[in-house]
């Protein structure tokens, strides 16, 4: 690949760029290319801006210690910072691209937490491989009266939940997921803003599960209007 690329163009720079691009999700060699071009006919001082906001971010990030998401310099983000933020609910989310559209529906104002996956059997995900100690930790706040848990419309998404509910039982929290305005497959960053925030406005109680259920028994999730 490398080799066809050097000899299809005239600069083995510029190969070894399209290539780096093409690691992205969903670009291939002709939108690479694209990119590409796009970039190098910017002004040079661009172009660096360009380089070290990239290298900054690859280089220096970390994980907030609170949520789970990211952080500039390994301390709290913004948003675990953020003393307007309300302390009493906790929203369970699988991935930092849903913290991001829930920030963009500007309804939910209150803290979150990022388990970094869904238990998914299938591709070898476990719950070993979820930060689910770090969120019993965050959910035995004295602060925290409510956990949403916000996760896809899936059957990962549903197992997930339903072992979550297992887990956060016992802290005596009271354990509400989005409303099903959210279709059935889809993720939550593949929501629209309104429903968005609809479906955390009319958000349900999981009624609490009886004891013996089997943990993967996501049939047995219960629903009731939050109160």
């Amino acid at each position: 690949m490398a080799a066809m690329q050097e000899h299809e163009y005239s600069s083995a720079l510029f190969a070894q760029a399209v290539e780096a691009f093409t690691l992205l999700p969903g670009v291939g060699r002709k939108s690479a290319e694209r990119f590409l071009l796009h970039l190098l006919g910017h002004p040079e001082d661009e172009r660096a801006r360009f380089v070290t906001a990239l290298s900054q971010c690859v280089h220096d990030i970390k994980h907030c210690p609170g949520c789970h998401g990211y952080s500039d310099d390994g301390g709290l983000c913004s948003l675990c910072s953020d003393p307007r933020r309300e302390e009493h609910t906790l929203c369970v989310v699988a991935d930092v691209r849903d913290v991001m559209a829930l920030e963009r529906a500007q309804h939910y104002r209150g803290r979150y937490f990022v388990l970094g996956g869904l238990i998914d059997p299938i591709a070898g995900l476990g719950p070993d491989q979820l930060a689910i100690e770090p969120l019993l930790r965050a959910a035995q706040q004295p602060a925290v009266q409510e956990i949403i848990i916000a996760l896809s419309s899936t059957m990962e998404g549903e197992t997930t939940t339903y072992y979550l509910q297992r887990r956060l039982q016992p802290l005596g929290r009271t354990l509400s997921v989005p409303a099903r305005g959210i279709a059935f497959g889809e993720s939550i960053e593949q929501t629209d803003e309104i429903t968005l925030s609809r479906a955390f406005q009319n958000r349900l109680v999981l009624t609490p599960v009886a004891e013996g259920q089997p943990a993967t028994q996501v049939d047995s999730l219960q629903t009731k209007p939050l109160p």
